[in-house]
């Protein structure tokens, strides 16, 4: 404001002042002085006065040009000033409403029922009983998911996919949409082709008993998936399927998909005999098989016997959500076609004339000498950085104490490395060896291991040959995984699927599945 007065003030001195240039009038001389002077007036005198009065006029002009540069000036500054005194009022105004929220803010803050861990434990616990809410109603009425979707249906998103949007704009800027229409097309295509490892949305059901008409109704009512009632003579038309029968009895043509057989007798091996119950338990071993029992003598003669991925549920429950759930759980995360029969692994390394390796100080050796190839070299690089991340994020003091399994009996340790060697052993030899390791694990100590992914491990066998990784192998899914280790006394501490795109010969849409878990539990 002050700099702005001055400038007015100038201003109007400069405007009341006479802006116009005039040489001095020269004293009039009397006498002799008077007529010397005109008699000396030379011609230089006279062109020296017409260069002042030209000099005076031009000064006049730009003394103009300053008043009127200097008015526009002025009133450029004034209309700042308007604006800068509007600005700071709404400044004002702002700062008094920030004010106000601030204090609000404050109050809020210092409430000690909304603070942030308390508003982060209510979003938790707001999660966590939507869930359980959800889940009941799932429970008593699982068809309640069919309101708003069509049995057998794949929903396809293609939004996320890398280039949409800049397809999208660059549509708008011109008429020719061919661009997007190839996208577009190409993006579908591939969302479709990942979508499931399996052809068809639709569960074959085997079964003619009481209990499977009872199964069989409610799957094909509360499942989101279409449900397919097979006879004797027709054949499957997807590659999963549900069985259900008083015995552990899989028709031929279901044996090498992936199944969940619901058994509801006491004795379910009881018409199998040993050969055939072998050969049930390595493709059971192989990810493929479920089992659920209606009875706790069935569960226990499964379990016993060297099965996995076995339920107990009570007969009831196959009117109810729980079997939907595990059907269609593990429908989602089907193994796909290539697995063999145990007969036929045994004569495809007689006809190599090759070792099927089952020993594992035959399988740790064969498995040292694989690491420098490809993959398994670049598998290796991420099993370590895995292992090395858990630890640094488990053990903050860096106290490890730590054994492998394979070489160590005996002792107590707050790290067992169960790599490489825990998912070469057969279900039986697995619990045995869990058993072991909960009384040699430290509390909140770590127990790794590393389980490659059934979905993965199936297709590369298939593809390569069986003869292509010449040793025994556990497979599991994710949920079979998690389902072994916790009904083995362990809980999950860190699930990270690795390896993911290694197998680069398998199908696009198999690029993105892990080829293994690794896993590290609690007890």
């Amino acid at each position: 404001m002050d700099n702005l007065d001055t400038l007015d003030m100038s201003i109007e001195k400069l405007l009341d002042s006479k802006p116009v240039y005039s040489e001095p009038m020269p004293q009039e001389a009397e006498g002799f002085m008077q007529k010397m002077g005109q008699k000396f007036l030379t011609d230089e005198d006279i062109q020296r006065k017409h260069a002042l009065n030209e000099f005076g006029f031009n000064q006049n002009s730009l003394n103009i040009d300053f008043i009127r540069a200097f008015l526009e000036l002025q009133r450029r500054c004034k209309e700042l000033q308007k604006q800068i005194e509007e600005t700071e009022a709404d400044y004002r105004k702002a700062f008094s409403g920030i004010a106000v929220l601030k204090k609000e803010l404050d109050n809020v803050r210092l409430r000690t029922t909304l603070n942030s861990n308390q508003i982060e434990k209510m979003d938790s616990s707001i999660v966590r009983h939507t869930d359980r809410l959800e889940s009941y109603t799932l429970s008593i009425r699982p068809g309640a998911r069919n309101d708003s979707f069509p049995k057998g249906c794949r929903e396809i998103d293609i939004s996320d996919s890398i280039g949409y949007y800049d397809k999208i704009e660059r549509a708008k800027e011109t008429e020719d949409t061919t661009e997007l229409e190839k996208f577009c097309g190409t993006a579908i295509a591939k969302s479709l082709s990942g979508k499931n490892t399996y052809e068809e949305m639709v569960i074959d059901f085997y079964g003619g008993t009481k209990a499977a008409a009872i199964l069989y109704a409610n799957l094909n009512k509360n499942s989101v998936y279409k449900i397919k009632l097979l006879g004797e003579r027709e054949s499957p038309t997807g590659r999963f399927s549900v069985i259900c029968g008083d015995h552990l009895f899989i028709p031929r043509k279901f044996m090498l998909s992936s199944s969940v057989i619901v058994i509801t007798g006491e004795y379910p091996l009881e018409e199998l005999n040993e050969e055939e119950i072998k050969n049930l338990k390595f493709l059971n071993d192989c990810g493929l098989h479920t089992y659920v029992t209606l009875t706790e003598e069935g569960r226990n003669a499964l379990i016993d016997k060297g099965f996995r991925n076995v339920t107990y549920l009570k007969a009831k429950k196959l009117a109810e959500g729980e079997i939907v759930k595990i059907a269609e759980r593990a429908f989602e995360s089907a193994v796909p076609s290539g697995a063999v029969s145990l007969n036929t692994l045994r004569e495809i390394f007689d006809s190599f004339n090759d070792y099927y390796l089952t020993l594992p100080e035959d399988i740790e050796e064969y498995v040292e000498e694989r690491k420098i190839v490809y993959p398994y070299d670049c598998l290796t690089v991420m099993e370590k950085a895995a292992i090395n991340a858990i630890k640094n994020d488990h053990y903050t003091t860096g106290n490890v104490i730590s054994c492998r399994l394979i070489k160590t009996e005996e002792g107590k340790f707050n790290f067992i490395d169960g790599m490489n060697y825990v998912n070469h052993l057969t279900c039986s030899k697995r619990r045995k060896l869990y058993a072991r390791v909960t009384e040699m694990l430290e509390p909140d100590g770590l127990f790794v291991m590393n389980a490659f992914d059934a979905v993965v491990g199936i297709k590369v066998r298939s593809i390569k040959g069986w003869n292509y990784l010449p040793n025994y192998e556990s497979l599991w899914t994710r949920d079979q995984l998690i389902q072994e280790l916790r009904q083995n006394g362990f809980k999950i501490k860190y699930l990270l699927p690795t390896g993911v795109g290694v197998f680069d010969f398998l199908p696009q849409k198999y690029h993105k599945h892990p080829a293994e878990w690794i896993v590290a539990v609690t007890i």
